[in-house]
């Protein structure tokens, strides 16, 4: 019996998101620092090899409804891990939910329009990096699959770090309960994975 299914579960529709806050919540929610494999000789990720990048790139190139309404409606800020990207991702996803153009120009205006001055300087980097990522328009799908599983196993991550902080710091009758519920979450962001694979989540 694998692991994630030695967990018992609560129904179809479990989402880690939809969960009531554990009993035991000791570890912080941020995620591992991002893997700078695809960093550049300044330590900065390449777009064109940054999977997060490339998605945000082809959703905004992308003509075709069913393929960005699919994406936009599947991911979520939280699944990246860097926060401009994930900031990015609010607006595109935004336009796109209000079928509204979401070219980077009109990306760009949103920004503009919303003010912030300096604050919002790292978004505008993000957004010209964003540009120049050269993703075809049609793999925003193909890029976003990639986006889900780097997110999926960041979450591990995360969970491990909760484990580990409730060994030291939560009280022992609570320990197993909140294992257990971690790993309900785990086996729903891995259910969430295979519907967006499958075709669902659309």
């Amino acid at each position: 019996m694998s692991a994630l299914r030695a967990v018992p579960t609560e129904g179809p529709d479990e989402h880690p998101a939809g969960h009531d806050a554990a009993v035991l919540d000791l570890a912080p929610d941020a995620a591992p620092a991002r893997d700078t494999t695809a960093a550049d000789e300044q330590g900065e990720l390449d777009p064109r090899t940054d999977p997060e990048s490339l998605t945000l790139c082809a959703l905004m190139w992308s003509a075709e409804p069913a393929d960005t309404t699919r994406v936009a409606a599947a991911l979520t800020p939280a699944d990246f891990a860097g926060p401009a990207h994930a900031e990015l991702f609010t607006v595109i996803a935004a336009l796109i939910t209000e079928n509204r153009p979401h070219d980077p120009a009109s990306v760009a205006a949103v920004i503009h329009r919303a003010g912030g001055g300096q604050k919002d300087a790292p978004l505008r980097r993000v957004l010209a990096d964003v540009v120049t990522a050269d993703a075809p328009a049609v793999s925003a799908v193909h890029y976003a699959d990639i986006v889900l599983s780097q997110s999926y196993r960041r979450s591990f991550h995360i969970a491990g770090q909760r484990i580990a902080q409730a060994a030291e710091q939560g009280p022992e009758e609570e320990l197993f309960d909140y294992m257990v519920q971690l790993g309900r979450e785990q086996r729903a962001a891995w259910n969430r994975l295979n519907a967006f694979r499958a075709g669902g989540m659309q």
